[in-house]
């Protein structure tokens, strides 16, 4: 495992000589080795993305935004505005649910960083009340241990084919 000096001192001679210094590696040990595999964050994130799709169908915006969206969680929607904290998810998803019957998420790719996030990228397809597929996307997404409870940090999805 690599080791590196740090501090204020080694930070400044760092920035200043651009990178031309020696480091000294006794003080720190940086690791970035994840505490779940990515087929771990993957299944875990597939599991939340259930929950979200329950929640949809039942049409519980308020349990949506609660249970699935960190408190200051954000959504980043496709032509329309960042909605952020669960009184504006909740909005947001109150409309949505006027035009749509269900969602489906497909985990495609969840990459765990540390003990607190994982990454994920996933498919949307879009159903109408009769079950209809109607449209779909591509999201990324920011998930985040709160409370002991893994929630959406960030949601940012587009309109459009997948791959």
């Amino acid at each position: 495992m690599k080791t590196y000096k740090t501090g204020l001192a080694g930070g400044l001679a760092a920035l200043t000589l651009a990178g031309c210094v020696a480091i000294d590696a006794t003080d720190v040990q940086l690791h970035a080795a994840p505490t779940m595999s990515a087929a771990e964050a993957a299944a875990l994130v597939q599991a939340r993305n259930d929950d979200f799709e329950a929640l949809f169908a039942a049409k519980d915006a308020a349990g949506l935004a609660s249970q699935m969206y960190t408190k200051d969680g954000r959504i980043v929607p496709p032509d329309a505005p960042d909605q952020v904290g669960h009184e504006a998810i909740a909005a947001y998803w109150t409309g949505a649910m006027t035009v749509l019957g269900s969602v489906d998420l497909k985990t495609v790719e969840a990459v765990p960083a540390g003990e607190t996030h994982i990454s994920e990228r996933t498919h949307v397809t879009l159903y109408a009340e009769d079950g209809t597929a109607i449209g779909g996307g591509k999201a990324v997404i920011l998930w985040t241990l709160e409370d002991g409870v893994w929630k959406m940090q960030w949601d940012s999805w587009n309109d459009g084919p997948v791959e």
